[in-house]
């Protein structure tokens, strides 16, 4: 009888939700309009009232799709409209579920309520003293919500709110919100929204020590406003500094083809003072600081896109002393926006650069229009053509107060290539090419020398005074007008790959070795031009094109063997350098020799390394290197750049994780050159079930910058605490900057 009472409960359930809406609403319970079969089992059946009331029990379960209800009894009433489950129900769809003792749902209205809630919507855990349904929300009363996955009683932290709504599938709003650690309130905001699908939003805290900036406390709010429009709050204090506020605004469109921003921050300044005091600025700055940015990135299908980012900034100090970061990537922000089309073979722009800042040097390119063409075969014929064309009109700038002269010029520059590629006895590429380059300016220049005498009175140690005069030899321009330049040139490519398998067996790298050498030669000449760069405004390396003869050659070693059945490259070397036939008659007709290198000696393993040697001085002039390792609980990140009787930095970034609860971590910047410890930082994390706890210190000596301004010492303590399943949301600061 079994199967019969589970068809009468199959079609009893069915009619009562073909009049109702979503019987467990958007929580996620059984579409009133799906198609799909309902399979209900009971131990036991009753039915009373003349039919109007049916009684489920002994352990029920419902099945419908992906969705399972089971409770000890449902009991469905025609009459009031009603489904009451009642006894270890438990509602389970995709990766939520909900339990709870009791749940009556309204079948008239689509609500419905609960008795004690507890349900997991992962990331969280909800519970909840009791729960009921709107249309579009559940309510929570008394709720506590977390990511951790211990028992309740050994949660380690937990946001206990007055009032949850839960918009299932998009967010949820708390009212009345109090943090707590270790069952230890922390924090408290009357308002707190989290994305229940997008992990990036909420709200970051960093909190530490700064002897610059003294203690602060900066916050991060993260939150959409609509579904296309973004934004995030700062509210940030420091004690040296006072408060600062700042805005971003961000949006996307719905086709994800268009993305941007707007963000202002502003600070009215307590230490600009003390920082000239201190001997930490060479002037005074005004106290208003602040930056605007603005940026956008639009593609229109697969061949057109825009992109624009445009920053001004209060001072020039501005990004070293509250974006450091930034500061340490780029000190100056580039200004620009640019259109760019492609073809097959073509691309084209449309750019405009604008120095926005007057204490920068840049040149501003108002506008500059380019169209390129990719070495690309000319029809069916052995010859392959390239091409570079730009028209711009161009301004060089120098900070205000330098004493440089700025000037600016109309160029239109045209290049073409022509290349016959062949192959010779079966294995030598040989190359030639020819070329003409044609650059008009409208306006040349003539630098003249202008000397001025300059009267000097000196004093002398018996107390009388000496005259005299010095001479002062300038350089100045003389603008020549318009002016074509024209550059013809020809060269020679020649290459070719030689190999020897060593063996085929297994070794530490993988499986086999094999031995790939690639030497390759270029030969150029380009005659002497009608206009040399002398007589020529300097704007970027077109304008410095001159004369050449020489040939680069180098030879390129490759040592690969095969992992998972794929050819991998163990070490990758390349060694060149630059013979000059115009110096030839000179002491020094080579160049340096450069060297790229780069190996992959396992996956725990990972060098990369370049460099420049001198030859006739017997002396590298550059070598920088970066190495990663990450053998069992180790890791390692190392780089030294070196630059000869300049810097040789050394900075080193370690970690050990004895386990996967802790982790250490020590990181130094030493600068050998002058002997000179830049930062050192320590840090220890310890990592629960849902969260991690990080502490660390670091220290910055002391330095003078060029402007002869000094930076004091600076001290850091740092703290951190970042929920796993958030990983860009933290509570504290382990970042340098």
């Amino acid at each position: 009888m079994k199967w019969v009472w589970t068809t009468i409960i199959a079609i009893a359930f069915a009619g009562m939700a073909e009049a109702a809406s979503n019987p467990f609403g958007l929580l996620g319970g059984f579409s009133p309009t799906s198609t799909i079969p309902v399979d209900v089992s009971a131990p036991t059946v009753d039915v009373e009232q003349g039919g109007k009331k049916m009684i489920a029990s002994g352990g029920v379960t419902v099945i419908r799709g992906d969705e399972k209800l089971t409770a000890n009894t449902i009991i469905f009433d025609k009459i009031t409209e009603t489904a009451m489950a009642t006894g270890n129900v438990v509602f389970v769809k995709s990766n939520m579920v909900w339990r709870g003792e009791t749940f009556t749902y309204n079948l008239a209205d689509g609500t419905w309520s609960t008795g004690g809630f507890d349900a997991n919507y992962d990331p969280f855990h909800m519970t909840a003293a009791s729960a009921t349904k709107t249309n579009d929300y559940f309510l929570l009363n008394r709720a506590v919500v977390t990511t951790c996955t211990n028992e309740p009683g050994h949660y380690h932290y937990t946001m206990n709110c007055r009032r949850v709504r839960v918009y299932p599938n998009d967010h949820f709003v708390a009212r009345h919100m109090v943090l707590r650690f270790g069952g230890i309130p922390m924090f408290y905001l009357p308002y707190w929204y989290s994305s229940l699908s997008d992990r990036s939003v909420g709200m970051s805290v960093q909190a530490g020590y700064r002897s610059r900036m003294g203690a602060y406390l900066l916050t991060s709010t993260k939150y959409w406003m609509t579904s296309n429009l973004r934004g995030i709050t700062h509210l940030d204090y420091r004690t040296e500094r006072g408060p600062a506020v700042g805005q971003e605004i961000g949006w996307v469109n719905d086709a994800d083809t268009g993305k941007g921003r707007i963000y202002g921050y502003y600070t009215d300044d307590q230490g600009v003072q003390k920082d000239f005091d201190k001997g930490k600025r060479s002037e005074v700055i005004d106290s208003q600081r602040y930056r605007l940015t603005l940026d956008h990135m639009q593609t229109f299908g697969a061949k057109d896109y825009f992109l624009s980012d445009f920053t001004y900034l209060s001072d020039q100090y501005v990004l070293e002393d509250f974006f450091e970061r930034e500061y340490r990537n780029s000190f100056q922000p580039e200004n620009y926006a640019t259109f760019v089309h492609r073809e097959e073979n073509t691309t084209y722009s449309l750019s405009t650069y604008k120095r926005l800042n007057d204490f920068y040097e840049a040149v501003d390119r108002l506008p500059e229009f380019k169209a390129d063409v990719q070495r690309s075969q000319i029809a069916d014929s052995p010859f392959y053509y390239e091409g570079r064309n730009s028209v711009a009109y161009l301004q060089k700038l120098y900070p205000d107060g330098s004493g440089s002269e700025e000037y600016s010029a109309g160029r239109a520059d045209t290049s073409h290539e022509l290349y016959y590629p062949t192959r010779h006895f079966g294995f030598l590429n040989v190359t030639p090419r020819t070329g003409y380059r044609a650059t008009y300016y409208s306006e040349t220049v003539n630098w003249r020398s202008v000397t001025q005498l300059v009267a000097t009175v000196t004093s002398n140690s018996s107390g009388g005074v000496t005259s005299g005069t010095s001479t002062n030899i300038s350089q100045v321009p003389d603008s020549m007008g318009s002016d074509l330049r024209s550059l013809f040139n020809i060269g020679l490519e020649t290459s070719f790959r030689a190999f020897k398998v060593v063996n085929n067996d297994e070794n530490m790298f993988g499986t086999g070795l094999r031995h790939v050498v690639e030497p390759y030669t270029d030969y150029t000449f380009v005659p002497e031009p009608n206009i040399r760069p002398a007589q020529l405004y300097q704007f970027d390396e077109i304008d410095a094109l001159d004369r050449r003869n020489d040939l680069r050659f180098g030879l390129r070693n490759r040592l690969q063997t095969k992992r998972q059945k794929a050819v991998s490259d163990i070490a990758d070397l390349d060694v060149f350098t630059t013979y000059s036939f115009e110096e030839a008659d000179q002491d020094e007709p080579f160049s340096n020799v450069g060297m790229k290198a780069e190996f992959n000696l396992a996956k725990w393993c990972q060098i990369y390394m370049d460099g420049t040697y001198d030859l006739y001085a017997s002396q590298i002039n550059t070598y920088n290197t970066q190495a990663r390792f990450k053998v069992d609980e180790w890791r390692a990140n190392i780089e030294h750049r070196y630059l000869v009787d300049s810097s040789s930095l050394l900075i080193t970034d370690l970690a050990w994780l004895p386990n996967k609860r802790w982790e250490f971590g020590v990181y130094d910047r030493f600068e050998a050159q002058t002997s000179t410890l830049e930062e050192q930082g320590l840090s220890v994390t310890r990592k629960y079930d849902c969260m991690s706890v990080a502490l660390g210190g670091s220290y910055l000596p002391a330095y003078t910058r060029d402007d002869g301004s000094k930076r004091e010492a600076d001290y850091r303590v740092m703290f951190e605490l970042s929920f796993l399943a958030f990983p860009n949301l933290k509570l504290g600061s382990m970042r340098r900057d």
